[in-house]
């Protein structure tokens, strides 16, 4: 749990309820930490809960000193629920933003505990309209609650130079190791291609958050030299990544909406190239802002493009660049969240 000083007593006091904070990078993590530190030039006090390295008893005794005005939950089903009971015993209100497998993962976006934390809570957010029409139709009796609000992003340190040969091509991977992300299958598509072009190298940047499936992608890079494996690279350090890699990759099976690995990647001038999933397509435009693809075959012969010509990613990554500086300011964001929370309190 941490807080920023009050500077004045008029400030909106907000506790941010989050799911993950320890372990391995997620894109939770990342989105919670941006919002928390853009939020007090917004006119807010913030305290955030930290789910995973927190009991009730510790959680509860940092509400009653912060003395929120207002619960903010990221995922409906790891810190709604939290945020629902929190908010009936302070008698304040709560909202939710839907981040990701919240909305597309059955398991969970069936789950009671989603359901009832989503209905009852005072207002929902999410990323993008693409988004919205869906979490509109899974739950209609919330649209008058719903707004969307896009993602920021914010600078990335450049740390000590990532090191890579003279003549590779170097794709990265931003990812951990679970199915959802894709990486078995990235890996296996691009294969034939790495075959045909040995300058080819994947780096996944990512620890484990699926035992098996970790052990299923670390088992595909023994036999594939190709595919260097980093394990979970600190967020501070991912800056000198990006400036290495010649491309992006996103093999996302499903996104909540504008995944940061891209953000970021398109705020370093970066090409990227994305899965053509509901979230992706909220921030890629292919051809213009970056490229989408929807098959094996798609996802080789886009590479193949890059390798053929980098002058073609060189432009798609500055139109990318312009895109995000444009459209996805972290203030604007932050801004966005407040306003909302001032009709809530009132």
């Amino acid at each position: 749990m941490n807080g920023t000083a009050e500077t004045s007593s008029r400030q909106l006091r907000i506790a941010l309820v989050c799911p993950f904070s320890a372990g391995p990078a997620r894109g939770n993590i990342t989105t919670v930490q941006r919002i928390a530190e853009h939020l007090q030039f917004a006119g807010c006090r913030v305290t955030t809960l930290n789910l995973d390295t927190t009991d009730v008893e510790s959680r509860t005794s940092a509400l009653e000193l912060a003395r929120p005005q207002l619960l903010h939950a990221f995922h409906a089903y790891h810190a709604g629920p939290a945020a629902r009971l929190a908010s009936r015993s302070l008698q304040i209100p709560y909202m939710i933003t839907i981040t990701g497998s919240d909305l597309f993962d059955s398991n969970v976006c069936d789950a009671s505990e989603t359901k009832l934390a989503i209905a009852d809570a005072d207002a929902v957010t999410c990323f993008d309209e693409l988004v919205a029409r869906r979490v509109s139709k899974i739950y209609p009796k919330i649209t008058g609650r719903l707004s969307v609000i896009p993602q920021g992003v914010a600078p990335l340190p450049l740390n000590e130079p990532f090191p890579r040969a003279e003549g590779e091509f170097l794709i990265l991977l931003p990812a951990a190791l679970r199915p959802v992300k894709g990486v078995t299958d990235a890996i296996e598509a691009l294969t034939p291609l790495a075959a045909e072009f040995p300058a080819l190298r994947l780096l996944v940047a990512g620890g484990a958050l699926d035992r098996d499936y970790a052990d299923r992608v670390h088992e595909m890079s023994e036999a594939t030299p190709w595919v260097k494996l980093l394990g979970d690279v600190p967020h501070q350090r991912m800056g000198a990544l990006f400036a290495a890699a010649d491309l992006v990759l996103n093999s996302s099976i499903f996104e909540g909406g504008m995944a940061n690995a891209l953000l970021e990647a398109m705020a370093m001038g970066k090409p990227v190239l994305a899965s053509d999933v509901l979230g992706n397509r909220s921030l890629v435009r292919h051809g213009e802002t970056g490229w989408l693809y929807s098959s094996d075959d798609e996802l080789k012969n886009l590479v193949r493009l890059m390798l053929a010509n980098h002058d073609i990613g060189a432009a798609i990554a500055a139109a990318g660049r312009n895109y995000v500086q444009r459209y996805c300011s972290p203030r604007a964001e932050a801004e966005s969240y407040a306003a909302v929370y001032r009709q809530l309190i009132g």
